[in-house]
């Protein structure tokens, strides 16, 4: 049951923080609650190309740290509600990929997402070969799940 609010939540926060189109902000970030910007520059103090966009009362963020691009949704009060962070397959926890590459060891890693919320983190990964794309989701633990298939044309 909680694997599958994981899940559930993980495919929510991923469709809610890259498809909706949103309100951009001014660069000068002058609407941004005082409460949200105080959390979000302790938190992320070397974060650079900050872009925050708001629907209602949720505030989202794009940047970049350490080579990695990464969203993340605050609410008013400043707290953080989830997070995306986008890699490569050198910032995967060893013990995921160590599974990856013995489950699908003719594949490469294209892109890993990682998506934390309140419950917990999970990981989709996209891998791909010369007959298409497989998508991937694991849970902290390396438990490994086929999301989806794609072939090639």
């Amino acid at each position: 049951m909680k694997k599958s609010i994981l899940s559930i939540a993980s495919i929510c926060g991923i469709l809610l923080l890259s498809s909706f189109s949103l309100k951009a902000l001014p660069n000068g970030d002058a609407f941004v609650n005082d409460k949200v910007l105080k959390s979000f520059s302790t938190v992320f103090s070397n974060a650079a190309n900050v872009q925050w966009s708001q629907i209602g009362d949720r505030y989202y963020v794009s940047f970049s740290q350490n080579d990695m691009r990464v969203r993340a949704e605050y609410d008013k009060k400043g707290e953080m509600l989830s997070s995306l962070r986008y890699y490569d397959a050198q910032h995967l926890p060893l013990n995921i990929l160590c599974n990856v590459k013995k489950a699908y060891p003719d594949k490469s890693i294209e892109v890993v997402t990682e998506v934390s919320i309140p419950e917990g983190m999970a990981y989709v990964i996209q891998l791909q070969d010369s007959k298409g794309w497989t998508i991937l989701r694991s849970d902290v633990n390396g438990n490994l799940n086929v999301q989806d298939e794609f072939n090639k044309p």
